[in-house]
C-alpha cells in the first residue's frame, strides 16, 4: 500500500500518475520482500525504468516510498539497498507451524514461552474451546524469533484437563511448537486446524515485543486445534511482522482436484480469511 503521505504527493500530478506509482511500488517491494536484492544493492535507476518501462520520475517516487516505509535506504555514491530480510512463506495445507517447517533444515526459527498459567476461562474462550462457564484453562503466551530477531507473539489457551500438566515442568520446557506440546500431552497426532488471516496495526506492547513502531502492520491469526475426532484442543491468536512472514496455499478450482464440482465453504462471521489445515 502506498505510503499516505507520499498518495497525496503523486495525486496532485494527476490519477494516472498515481497508479503508475502504485503498481510499480507493489512490484518492488514484493520482489524486495522475496529477498531478490537481499545480497546486493538493488539495480540502477537507468535499470529500473528500462525493467518496469515507466519514467525516472516514477521510479524516484517509488524508492521514497519504498525509503519511507524502512524497506530501502539510499547512500549517496553506493546505490539503494534493502534493509528487510526476505519474508518467509509458511504453506498452511497441513496442521503444523513454522517452526516445525524451517527447522526441519536446520535451527532458524526458536520459540520462547514469557508467560504460564492456569486461568477461569472467558467466556469467549470457553465456547471457542467448548468449554463449561468457569472451567480452568492454561494460557502461554510466547514469542517466535527467526535468525535471532523477533517474528511473531502468541496467546494460547488450552483446556485444563488435560494440558495442566504442561504447568508441572520448567517453563523452558514449553519452549518448543505447540502442535508439539498438544500431539505430546494427548499421546496422538493433531487433527484439523482452523485458521483465520487478517491485520492490525502494532499497540505499543506488541510494537515494544516485535521491534516495530506504534501503528506497523502486522499479519494476524486466530486459530482452533482441533483432536482427531474434532474436539477443541486450542485457541491462540497471534501477531507476526507483515514485511517477515507470508502465507501461501493453493486455492484449486471449483471442480476441485476430482473433477467434480465441490460445495462452496460455510461463510464465517468474523473478518479476515478462513481456511481450514488438515492434519498430516
Amino acid at each position: 500500500m502506498t505510503h499516505p503521505s507520499a498518495q497525496g504527493r503523486h495525486s496532485r500530478r494527476g490519477p494516472g500518475r498515481s497508479r503508475t506509482v502504485q503498481w510499480v511500488c507493489d512490484l518492488l517491494r514484493t520482489e524486495l520482500i522475496s529477498g531478490d536484492w537481499a545480497e546486493s544493492p538493488l539495480p540502477a535507476e537507468d535499470a529500473l525504468i528500462r525493467k518496469y518501462g515507466v519514467s525516472r520520475g516514477i521510479i524516484r517516487d517509488v524508492l521514497a516510498i519504498l525509503a519511507e516505509q524502512h524497506l530501502v535506504e539510499r547512500v549517496r555514491g553506493a546505490g539503494t539497498f534493502a534493509l528487510t530480510p526476505s519474508a518467509l512463506q509458511h504453506g498452511i495445507e497441513v496442521s503444523r507451524d513454522l517452526a516445525q517447517d524451517v527447522n526441519a533444515d536446520g535451527t532458524r526459527v526458536a520459540i520462547r514461552t514469557t508467560y504460564a498459567s492456569l486461568h477461569p476461562a472467558p467466556a469467549f474462550i470457553a465456547e471457542r474451546l467448548e468449554l463449561g462457564t468457569g472451567a480452568d484453562v492454561v494460557i502461554l503466551e510466547s514469542i517466535t524469533s527467526l535468525d535471532g530477531y523477533p517474528l511473531s507473539i502468541r496467546s494460547a489457551f488450552m483446556p485444563a484437563d488435560p494440558f495442566a500438566v504442561l504447568l508441572r515442568g520448567p517453563v523452558a520446557s514449553l519452549n518448543r511448537s505447540p502442535y508439539e506440546l498438544i500431539a505430546d500431552v494427548i499421546n496422538e497426532p493433531v487433527g484439523d486446524t482452523e485458521l483465520q488471516i487478517g491485520s492490525s496495526m502494532a499497540d505499543p506492547i506488541s510494537a515494544g515485543s516485535l521491534q516495530v513502531d506504534v501503528g506497523f502492520a502486522l499479519l494476524d491469526t486466530s486459530r482452533v486445534v482441533r483432536a482427531l475426532d474434532g474436539r477443541p484442543l486450542e485457541y491462540s491468536v497471534s501477531h507476526a511482522r507483515s514485511d517477515r512472514l507470508q502465507f501461501a496455499t493453493v486455492m484449486h478450482g471449483p471442480a476441485g482436484r476430482s473433477g467434480t464440482a465441490e460445495r462452496p465453504s460455510p461463510s464465517f462471521p468474523q473478518t479476515g480469511t478462513t481456511e481450514r489445515s488438515v492434519a498430516s
